[in-house]
């Protein structure tokens, strides 16, 4: 038989120390310390690390939902299975260790042996002896999950490592989009696992793990039942077995027969399991029906969609047939346009051609006056140096005309 417990915080210290029997002055009344040497426990590699300081390690490196607020003290971060070794083998060391290995290594390959924070075997206390396997509850991260809102199913998913999950569905707008949460935790965007001990330890993975461990025990030529019509597979917890006992001063196994040759108790248990065995079919039954639902919503909101967006399509269309002539009578405007633009251009090029022509020969024309005019200018005013070349020879030559030197020497012989 197994039982299942879950831990705060504060409860994986006491937890861990219980275990490893470190606590001085122990609450539990049923532990012999002369037996202490009698319990072992199975390796596991923390690197160094003492079992509290890894799983520090761990759940430091996982999303934990309230991380930083007074809900990350209330969160369950450890869970542990306690697993009583069979009537049957009990006295029989080789086999006692051949199960307890065989159910360390089911919790360690379905949970993950990277999250087992601590084992331990203990012959110490007064019943059979049993083995604690304690562990982190850790899942993968679905980051859509927690950006947009979902609503949870009752369909139930086996994962590679053999554990159950359940599934979940997007809730939808009236488009059909993924409706997203207005204050998601964006903590989360750093993380790509998380704690969460609803996850892994729901209930479906609860109604199973007795039946798979059964399975495992079985294919691995392991001696042992850990069901056998009288659990039934059925989870009690460490405090249940402990007020029957107290109540009853029985164990399970010795409840003798009080009606024919079955018990109360076991008629119970019986019926339990037939009631999780349904419970399992149910789930997978619901998970169909399930789908078949989407299926359904998703046709009708076709055809929602369909009807009532017949007449805007068809408008829409309208418009687009519209636009589409509008652009091609611009279309055509703009070639249009485009060929006179070339015809301009080589107007305009053949006038700057013109132009330039003519402004050459302005500027021969030019040149040409300005040589003319130069020309003309040396030409007049040779002429006038060689007209006052005349009028001075005239002068010089006609010596009575002067009054200058000429009369004056005259007069002078005339005064002699």
């Amino acid at each position: 038989m197994a039982s299942v417990d879950k831990f705060t915080h504060e409860a994986m210290a006491s937890m861990l120390r219980h275990n490893d029997r470190m606590t001085a002055e122990p609450s539990n009344v049923d532990i012999d310390p002369e037996r202490n040497k009698l319990n072992y426990s199975f390796e596991l590699d923390h690197g160094g690390l003492t079992d509290f300081e890894y799983y520090k390690q761990l759940i430091d490196s996982k999303y934990i939902y309230g991380r930083g607020s007074r809900r990350e003290d209330q969160a369950v971060t450890g869970c542990g299975w306690v697993v009583t070794a069979p009537k049957e083998i009990c006295g029989d060391a080789v086999k006692e260790r051949e199960f307890f290995q065989g159910v360390f290594d089911f919790v360690s390959d379905r949970y993950g042996k990277e999250n087992i924070i601590n084992n331990a075997v203990h012959y110490d206390e007064a019943g059979e002896p049993h083995i604690h396997i304690v562990f982190c509850p850790v899942t993968k991260l679905d980051h859509d999950k927690v950006r947009f809102k979902t609503v949870s199913t009752k369909e139930a998913v086996k994962l590679e490592s053999g554990r159950y999950e359940f599934g979940f569905r997007f809730k939808l707008d009236e488009n059909g989009q993924k409706i997203q949460l207005r204050n998601y935790a964006r903590m989360s965007d750093y993380y790509e696992e998380k704690i969460s001990a609803n996850d892994v330890l729901n209930k479906i993975e609860l109604k199973n793990f007795h039946y798979d461990l059964q399975k495992y025990l079985d294919a691995n030529g392991i001696e042992g039942k850990v069901i056998t019509g009288k659990t039934g597979g059925v989870n009690f917890t460490v405090k249940e077995l402990k007020e029957f006992t107290e109540k009853t001063g029985l164990r399970l196994d010795e409840v003798k027969e009080i009606q024919g040759d079955r018990s109360l108790l076991e008629s119970y248990v019986e019926q339990h399991a037939k009631i999780a065995d349904f419970e399992v079919l149910l789930s997978e039954k619901n998970a169909v029906i399930e789908s078949l639902r989407n299926e359904i919503m998703a046709k009708d909101n076709t055809l929602d969609i369909s009807s009532s967006m017949k007449e805007e399509l068809l408008y829409k269309d309208k418009q687009i047939r519209e636009l589409s002539r509008i652009f091609s009578d611009r279309e055509r405007q703009i070639a249009a346009t485009a060929d006179a633009n070339l015809n301009l251009q080589k107007k305009i090029r053949e006038m700057e051609l013109s132009l330039a022509a003519k402004q050459q020969a302005l500027d021969r024309a030019n040149d040409k006056i300005q040589t003319l005019e130069s020309e003309k200018t040396i030409e007049s005013s040779q002429k006038n140096r060689e007209s006052e070349w005349g009028h001075s020879a005239g002068t010089w030559g006609d010596r009575s005309q002067s009054t200058g030197w000429g009369t004056t020497n005259i007069e002078e012989e005339k005064n002699w």
